[in-house]
């Protein structure tokens, strides 16, 4: 180590979590380091639970050790100060089963179809089974879980990207425009899914496979009278073969 490793001393818990978090080199490290789950962390994270006082000292031991190592001693350690425990400890799992669970997000599939062709009427919200992915892997995509849906991708203008049949991850949240990114949108009463480009005074939502060009979409940005929305950013997909 180079720096002093401080933090604010007006920050509150999940703050320090979230430093301690980016300090480690992620989740698990963390919950390695304070001997709880990865769900646990995750929780601390997200303001859902807070850690006890046996969690908050493990992990400024850790931090300790680290400065007094690099530093020959006398540097505070990650959170600086003495935090107060939450009445609500974020301890460790007890059962094999629990932890196992602890280790995954579990994502609704919603029984909506974006269509990567002409559009898909297919629109319902109500979920349609639910699909587990690593609370590790998650973290890696986005800090919020909490509006991930799966939606099954239907038709064929996306070709070689996503395919007629493949799951997609739908990040709800993340409806901010970003050029060449793929977004799940509903224009009218369908929803489509398109790789997503700018031109002027226009947003343009176009299929990969140019064979089909006749099925990209066109926004004027000055049209109010237009129904149409940003659903949120696919940032995963998958098939079975």
């Amino acid at each position: 180590m180079n720096s002093k490793r401080t933090v604010n001393p007006d920050w509150g818990i999940q703050e320090h979590i979230n430093e301690a978090i980016r300090l480690v080199g992620g989740i698990a490290a963390l919950a390695r380091i304070a001997g709880v789950s990865e769900r646990a962390v995750y929780a601390w994270k997200k303001g859902e639970r807070h850690p006890s006082r046996t969690n908050l000292s493990r992990i400024t031991e850790h931090f300790e050790s680290l400065a007094q190592g690099a530093w020959d001693g006398h540097e505070p350690g990650i959170f600086g100060r003495t935090l107060s425990a939450s009445p609500e400890p974020g301890g460790a799992v007890s059962s094999d089963r629990a932890d196992l669970l602890d280790a995954f997000v579990f994502v609704e599939k919603a029984h909506a179809r974006p269509s990567a062709g002409g559009g898909s009427l297919e629109t319902g919200g109500e979920p349609d089974g639910v699909l587990a992915f690593r609370l590790d892997w998650i973290t890696r995509k986005t800090t919020d879980a909490s509006q991930l849906r799966v939606m099954e991708v239907m038709g064929r203008s996306m070709e070689n990207t996503l395919h007629n049949g493949d799951q997609c991850l739908v990040n709800e949240r993340d409806r901010e425009l970003v050029e060449d990114r793929i977004y799940v949108i509903r224009v009218h009463d369908e929803i489509y899914v398109k790789r997503f480009s700018r031109a002027p005074g226009r947003y343009l939502f176009r299929g990969d496979n140019r064979e089909l060009a006749y099925q990209d979409i066109e926004v004027d940005v000055a049209d109010e009278s237009l129904n149409w929305e940003v659903v949120g950013r696919v940032i995963w997909a998958g098939k079975e073969l």
